[in-house]
């Protein structure tokens, strides 16, 4: 297994990287700071190396800024291109988060012409959109990936055994879990089935409510932590099943603790086309000692082991099957909660994973700066560089029917194109799909 591989390298090089101080200076580029990236940027603090955030724009989570800051980061806004060229002149390593955001890719398309070393920080898995392909890796001294799975996408994969060794690592999430091991169970009235997390359909399995609706128990109640975008479509569904009554909707919470307390199950249902890879919520829930069933698909799949650290289930009446011998065995329901807290916080260690992300760094280092030309990559217009992660429904956008693609191409973020268009409105293309997609979407 190629993982395995990139684990032994690791430490062996661990042993040269830190056998002496070495102090990197490290300038980490995303487009903005949300929790889930700030979660990462917090559990690399105070790693005993120099590090700045250039920010593309202005953040709107000022939690997860204060987090950051409170972390040992400084943070700065690119504003005059002098002072980004300057940034990128100080560093060591460059470390760019990508998500296919727009302002990344622009950022991307109009690079300086300053010399550096650079990472691809990889927060997606490349399951479906946004697309992880060779040419866009190979624009980067290294690579990191938040997720196994990514490193065996056929794209990757062929860039040969000797290429993915020498220049890609994985590096688990690096939230810090062990706060979610204090976490005491409430008393509660339920029997309580909970999902926390983006509530969207690009995320949520578009069927969420047939799911829940096979998982009733004489007792059961469904308990929804988010930000509550499809809560009327969840509760019209729900009426029609009749369970609406089963249902709380707590929005989100700026600390998931109090909601994980009063769970029985974590039910992680998620879009098969779904772009997450590290999952944070999912560990969260395991590392309180949750019980979870989520469906069998290939990030879950890395993340759970089937029958010993939670249930992998393949459709509405497996889910319920799941949910209910849970229900009917407490005993196993804990017994599996335990082994998925154990499994978690020794797997996704924060030191550890800090380490593996240092190495990286480390590797970068090694290899001498020099000029990028990422519009190379991304060129012609907008449009284009949207399309550069589009491979499964590349022809409904060549076609001109961007309404017969999947449900994250009708988000106003995730690097959809109403969100392209939103930062490109000269583009022609970017705005005649919008229209179709939002045509779609009152539809």
């Amino acid at each position: 297994m190629l993982y395995k591989n990139v684990c032994n390298r690791e430490a062996q090089l661990t042993q040269i990287c830190f056998g002496a101080v070495v102090k990197m200076k490290i300038l980490h580029i995303a487009a903005h700071m949300g929790g889930g990236i700030g979660s990462a940027y917090a559990g690399l603090g105070n790693c005993g190396q120099e590090q700045r955030i250039l920010l593309l724009e202005t953040p709107r989570d000022r939690s997860a800024l204060d987090r950051v800051r409170s972390a040992g980061f400084q943070i700065i806004q690119a504003t005059e291109r002098s002072s980004v060229e300057r940034e990128l002149e100080w560093a060591d390593v460059a470390v760019f988060s990508w998500h296919h955001h727009p302002a990344l890719t622009g950022f991307l398309h109009g690079f300086p012409a300053v010399p550096i070393r650079s990472i691809l920080w990889c927060h997606v898995s490349g399951n479906y959109f946004p697309h992880i392909s060779a040419e866009f890796v190979q624009q980067f001294d290294q690579s990191i990936f938040a997720s196994p799975f990514s490193l065996d996408l056929p794209q990757v994969r062929a860039l040969g055994d000797t290429y993915l060794k020498k220049h890609c690592d994985v590096v688990y999430g690096l939230n810090d879990l062990s706060r979610f091991i204090r976490i005491k169970k409430k008393p509660h009235a339920h029997y309580t089935v909970g999902y926390v997390g983006t509530m969207g359909f690009c995320k949520l399995h578009p069927s969420f409510i047939d799911f829940c609706a096979a998982a009733g128990t004489p007792d059961t109640q469904f308990l929804m932590v988010g930000s509550p975008s499809t809560q009327k479509e969840l509760l019209t569904s729900a009426e029609e099943k009749g369970i609406a009554e089963q249902f709380q909707f707590c929005g989100q919470l700026p600390d998931v603790s109090s909601a994980l307390a009063q769970m029985d199950v974590f039910g992680y249902l998620l879009n098969p086309q779904h772009f997450g890879a590290t999952e944070n919520a999912l560990l969260e829930a395991m590392a309180a000692g949750l019980p979870v069933v989520a469906l069998d698909q290939c990030v879950e799949r890395g993340i759970i082991r089937d029958g010993r650290t939670g249930l992998l289930v393949h459709s509405p009446a497996e889910y319920g099957n799941a949910v209910r011998y849970l229900w009917e065995n407490p005993e196993k329901a804990a017994l599996l909660g335990a082994q998925a807290q154990i499994d978690i916080m020794e797997r996704y260690e924060i030191q550890a994973n800090r380490r593996r992300f240092l190495v990286a760094c480390q590797r970068a280092e090694a290899r001498e700066k020099r000029l990028h030309h990422f519009s190379e990559f991304f060129t012609g217009e907008p449009a284009d560089w949207f399309l550069s992660a589009v491979e499964a429904d590349r022809a409904c956008f060549e076609e001109d029917r961007p309404q017969d693609a999947g449900l994250i191409f009708r988000e106003r973020t995730k690097g959809s194109p109403v969100h392209y268009s939103d930062y490109f409105l000269a583009d022609r293309r970017l705005e005649r799909w919008t229209k179709k997609i939002q045509e779609r979407n009152v539809s």
